[in-house]
């Protein structure tokens, strides 16, 4: 009896709109992380973020960074730019966009600690693609440096040249080379947009780092 009254008591509370515990099902993943579902989608574009959300897998997907909005990371960015540098602080780091479900995939963003001298280099890890852009590719994760000049910096700043956009792997099957260097590419270009680089950096489609 008691089971057959709290099936019509959810009934009664469903057609009433009220949330209860009646529903097994869970908070979408765009109400539970409102500005971690709308930061990822501005800056890898919806359609790229609904295709790693299938490859993470639908269930029990999460959100592992605090809540970012692009207009913070922006802020944020330019403020360090506009600052002369702190050597014992350092850069701050971003974590634009930590989904979690089957693996992870992780992105940041920051003003790169290496210097344009140490990209150059042809013994290092660096290799140019483009007149801009320097790329990175080791560990399952796909690095990006380009030099970024923001409006007002003083010319004598010498540590924010380079911003840098890392973006992980996923370690699933699903997840092609290809997908990987598509969401490297759309996030740095976000960010070249987002802070305004007035040297409009060239970030091309191909990364040229496929094997």
């Amino acid at each position: 009896m008691k089971s057959s009254v709290r099936l019509v008591w959810c009934g009664v509370i469903a057609a009433l709109g009220l949330a209860t515990g009646c529903s097994s099902e869970q908070q979408p993943l765009s109400e539970k992380y409102p500005t971690q579902w709308k930061t990822c989608d501005a800056l890898f574009g919806a359609k790229n973020m609904d295709a790693l959300r299938d490859i993470l897998g639908p269930d029990d997907l999460e959100f592992t960074n605090r809540p970012l909005s692009v207009e913070k990371i922006r802020k944020g960015l330019t403020e360090e730019a506009l600052e002369p540098y702190d050597e014992i602080e350092g850069f701050d780091e971003y974590d634009v966009c930590w989904l979690s479900g089957g693996s992870q995939f992780r992105s940041d963003v920051a003003w790169a600690a290496a210097s344009l001298k140490e990209v150059q280099s042809s013994s290092g890890r660096w290799k140019r693609v483009g007149p801009d852009l320097y790329v990175a590719n080791s560990a399952g994760t796909i690095d990006l440096v380009f030099r970024c000049e923001v409006r007002g910096a003083s010319n004598g700043q010498q540590a924010q040249v380079l911003l840098e956009a890392r973006v992980s792997d996923v370690g699933s099957p699903e997840f092609s080379q290809t997908f990987h260097e598509e969401l490297a590419v759309r996030l740095a270009r976000a960010v070249r947009d987002e802070v305004a680089c007035t040297n409009e950096p060239v970030i091309p489609d191909d990364l040229a780092i496929r094997e």
